[in-house]
């Protein structure tokens, strides 16, 4: 979880992106050059399984990983393209290529059937594990393919932070855009991070690295794991976009109020036809 604060002094937090809210901001609006059809297709009703053993993490990261791997098996479907193997998960090793899926395809609804608790062994000579299995029927966006005629590119300073390192995001584009930045956290919420109340002007010159939080910025992205929880799985999603364009990220997406990943993907891909995006998988550990 990317913890956001301001004013550059963190011995206490003085704004926290809360992952206790379920707040839904209004409607996206778009102006009138936006305000098209959908040129991409809805794949509905697609079908996947996934699962996930209990070795090192909680019960309730378990839960998420096997959801994870479920949405990945209809995003691969839906989207006609292979990224991750069936392989059971039992770590952290995939989560972060799970992730990276998303992107591929947004599943816009979703109908999860738990499967009753399960045993899983690898051999007869190892003990049986505790598994959560899971049956999804969901819809899914697929944008259509287009030229990146914006170049977004996006890096991040580590693939892995330990609780209290900071966290920087570079990106760069070949020609003048807007951008936003997004956070897909490991409670299956998304908060807006940039533009926000305090760096409102999100526009980058082209070919200029642009870097979030700058280094006189007031704002910090200070990564901490969830509460209880040894390591999580996330991603920065980066998002672009044309400025005579005139979608307002911010009518679409309220500042520190998160919302479900899948409500997230369904107002995403009603402008999913005039970004272009990143996605940028990374680990927090603790380190205590």
């Amino acid at each position: 979880m990317a913890v956001y604060g301001i004013w550059k002094r963190w011995s206490t937090r003085l704004i926290i992106l809360s992952i206790m809210l379920h707040l839904i901001s209004p409607p996206g609006i778009l102006s009138a050059e936006m305000d098209a059809p959908q040129s991409g297709q809805i794949i509905k009703g697609v079908q996947g399984e996934g699962s996930c053993a209990i070795v090192g993490m909680s019960a309730e990261q378990s839960q998420l990983l096997a959801l994870q791997r479920a949405r990945v098996s209809v995003i691969e479907q839906a989207a006609c393209v292979s990224v991750t193997s069936s392989t059971l998960v039992t770590n952290f090793i995939l989560a972060a290529d799970f992730i990276k899926t998303y992107a591929r395809g947004f599943i816009v609804r979703e109908k999860v059937s738990w499967a009753p608790l399960n045993q899983y062994q690898k051999d007869s000579a190892t003990a049986p594990i505790p598994e959560y299995r899971v049956r999804l029927s969901a819809d899914v966006y697929v944008p259509k393919k287009k030229a990146a005629t914006i170049g977004l590119k996006a890096k991040l300073n580590s693939s892995v932070f330990r609780n209290g390192e900071k966290a920087t995001i570079s990106i760069q584009t070949n020609r003048e855009a807007e951008i936003a930045i997004f956070n897909i956290m490991a409670d299956d919420n998304v908060s807006l991070i940039f533009p926000n109340s305090h760096e409102r002007n999100n526009i980058i010159a082209a070919g200029k690295d642009f870097v979030f939080p700058s280094k006189n910025a007031s704002v910090e992205l200070k990564m901490e794991t969830m509460p209880s929880h040894q390591r999580d799985a996330e991603a920065f999603f980066v998002i672009a976009w044309d400025r005579s364009s005139g979608l307002r990220i911010r009518d679409m997406f309220a500042e520190t109020s998160p919302i479900n990943i899948i409500e997230y993907f369904r107002r995403l891909s009603e402008i999913a036809d005039y970004i272009e995006d990143v996605i940028i998988p990374y680990e927090v550990v603790d380190g205590r």
